[in-house]
């Protein structure tokens, strides 16, 4: 994300001294218009995101740091078509007490902690086949996790190219919020469900999805990662309690190669076989690599298998390649093809394994802009993520147009 730049003199209001920040505005946008889609019986059209919902056509994200550097904030806010203004992706105050320690509070992103990491290419960037996701292909935490996390972060940096990450969700709402309503009357926020938000909460439910990291980088060689996600969990079967402790994330991106990016991730659920009949027993092995043969030409390759504890259930896995040629300057073609051995299908029932491809093209506009265009399609009804498909044995496909924009 590119950033506009505005020096402010911001006066504080209780002394009478002035003290200057830095502030930057930035933006991400994407738009996903579909002129026509076919989903095994219909023809179809609508405008989207990537991931489905709501077109992102205006975001405002502000980010404001202290002249010494020691403090500073992060604030969003977008607009999606259809759906209004709503809150951004993150809104964080944060401080320094000492350089080898920054404190946050707020509403994070994802990715905002450093440990996530991705597995996405090519139609990652256009309208995501659901085949994509329910494996390994899951873009944006295909290699590592991050998940939960809103409320407090602890980054501790105790030695260069060391760092530890605790991140407790103390702003853990009961369900996802999209838009909040003042109700006057009970003089309190709710959720668009009419359910009251929250925001103390029992301690055990807090602590009991605390983020653990730590991150070492190896000069010259990678990045070694390690994750714990929802620290002790417990969960009901029947009339029997079983313990679902936690997930353990490993990972490692291997940069010592020129022109090569390797990521290697595995993922490990630490609980009784019971849970989910196995199926939320589970263990990820997942890697992604992309290497760069000239100036031109990107090679991408991802690959993964997922493991259950139940012997009754088969391993599934995956692989998939993809190349990103740009022809002439501010022209790209993009393609690749995926091979799936679970079809994430959302009808009744669902076909064995997918095989889903894309072809297309990115023009650049201006210095911060794109207009893509592309032909996808799944088969054995993998369908996208913005319209599933309309049996089980469909060949799904549609015709996406992207709008891009950052600065």
């Amino acid at each position: 994300m590119k950033k506009t730049l505005i020096a402010v003199a911001a006066v504080a209001a209780l002394t009478a001294t002035s003290a200057f920040a830095e502030i930057t505005f930035g933006a991400w946008l994407r738009s996903a218009l579909i002129p026509v889609a076919y989903d095994g019986e219909d023809y179809l059209g609508g405008l989207t995101q990537s991931w489905s919902g709501a077109a992102r056509t205006a975001v405002l994200g502000v980010n404001g740091v202290s002249e010494d550097g020691m403090a500073g904030f992060t604030f969003e806010i977008r607009n999606q078509a259809g759906e209004g203004i709503n809150m951004g992706d993150r809104t964080v105050t944060w401080l320094k007490p000492i350089e080898q320690l920054k404190l946050s509070v707020g509403k994070f992103d994802g990715g905002d902690n450093g440990f996530r990491q991705g597995t996405g290419f090519g139609v990652w960037d256009y309208v995501r086949p659901s085949v994509t996701t329910s494996l390994f292909f899951n873009g944006d935490d295909g290699i590592m996790d991050s998940i939960g996390g809103d409320g407090f972060m602890a980054e501790i940096f105790p030695i260069e190219g060391f760092k530890v990450m605790v991140n407790v969700p103390f702003l853990q709402y009961k369900k996802e919020v999209h838009n909040w309503i003042y109700d006057s009357d009970a003089k309190t926020w709710k959720d668009d469900t009419g359910t009251e938000v929250e925001y103390v909460k029992h301690a055990y439910d807090i602590y009991k999805k605390t983020q653990i990291g730590a991150a070492y980088t190896i000069d010259g060689v990678g990045e070694l990662k390690v994750l714990w996600t929802n620290v002790s969990n417990e969960t009901k079967v029947g009339t029997k309690k079983y313990n679902d402790v936690g997930n353990l994330g490993i990972a490692f991106n291997l940069s010592a190669v020129e022109n090569l990016n390797l990521a290697i991730g595995a993922k490990f659920d630490i609980s009784d076989k019971e849970i989910d009949g196995g199926a939320g027993n589970k263990a990820y092995f997942a890697t992604k690599a992309s290497y760069n043969v000239s100036d031109a030409i990107t090679f991408n390759m991802v690959g993964g298998i997922k493991l259950f504890k139940n012997d009754d259930m088969d391993p599934k896995w995956g692989i998939g390649a993809g190349v990103d040629y740009v022809v002439m300057d501010g022209l790209t073609v993009n393609a690749d093809i995926r091979y799936m051995s679970e079809t994430k299908y959302d009808g009744n029932g669902a076909e064995d394994d997918s095989l889903s491809f894309l072809i297309a093209a990115a023009k650049t506009i201006g210095s911060n802009a794109s207009l893509g265009v592309g032909f996808e399609g799944a088969t054995n009804g993998g369908g996208f993520s913005t319209f599933k498909a309309a049996k089980t044995d469909a060949f799904a496909w549609c015709v996406p147009v992207m709008f891009n924009l950052s600065f």
